[in-house]
């Protein structure tokens, strides 16, 4: 089922096989190790972006802080993840911060390098140019999302992300979210208020399509998840 999830929503890189050549190539010839702790930032909004990370395991979330000084949540990132990607192409600063939920491994891929890798080979920025173009359609379809969708619906789109990004699937064919997610995680990413998420989620619960396991989410009818969070 998450194979499926991410041949159809064009899920994240789940490993350097699954990289177009000319990227694995830049990364793995020239990309520098960096490693994590729980909590520890990998950069802040408003740094300057020094390059491309890759997630080699590990997980980290994505969040900005708001007006009011509450944090906003994201986006939470497991391996195979590709973190910052515009700051190969332009000089703008970070967008979001970055830390650790876990201990992780990453790739820092900095922009030197991959000028220089690419400069050699065309085919790279090809490459990248089409992984910004998906980026790109990502982000049209969650403002999409946010102005025709149901509050459950864009919930379920939160849930359908988590397991795309983080889910592990367990025999019975279920899917255990192995980390510990608030109604507020939930309720930033999805752009709704806690007290409509709440609500959401429990909708959620009553029609089978999440449960639980112990403190952790699980989805249980993945196929109806996904249909919940389409446009």
């Amino acid at each position: 089922m998450l194979q499926k999830l991410n041949q159809s929503k064009g899920g994240p890189w789940r490993g350097l096989k699954d990289v177009p050549w000319g990227l694995r190539r830049v990364f793995l010839s020239a990309a520098i190790p960096v490693a994590l702790r729980p909590r520890e930032f990998l950069f802040h909004a408003g740094d300057t972006g020094d390059g491309c990370y890759y997630m080699r395991n590990g997980v980290v979330k994505a969040s900005v802080v708001a007006k009011d000084g509450q944090e906003r949540l994201l986006a939470i990132l497991g391996p195979g993840s590709l973190i910052g990607e515009l700051a190969l192409m332009d000089n703008d600063t970070r967008s979001a911060s970055i830390s650790a939920l876990q201990p992780c491994q990453l790739l820092l891929l900095t922009k030197q390098a991959f000028f220089r890798l690419a400069d050699s080979d065309p085919e790279i920025y090809r490459q990248v140019l089409r992984l910004l173009a998906h980026r790109l359609r990502a982000a049209n379809d969650r403002v999409v999302a946010w102005g025709t969708v149901t509050v459950t619906g864009r919930v379920a789109r939160a849930f359908a992300s988590l397991a795309e990004d983080l889910g592990d699937e367990l025999p019975s064919g279920r899917i255990l979210l192995p980390h510990r997610i608030s109604q507020t995680d939930i309720a930033g990413m999805a752009g709704v208020a806690r007290e409509n998420a709440s609500r959401a989620i429990n909708d959620l619960f009553r029609q089978g399509i999440l449960g639980r396991d112990g403190s952790f989410y699980t989805v249980e009818k993945m196929t109806e998840l996904v249909d919940m969070s389409e446009i």
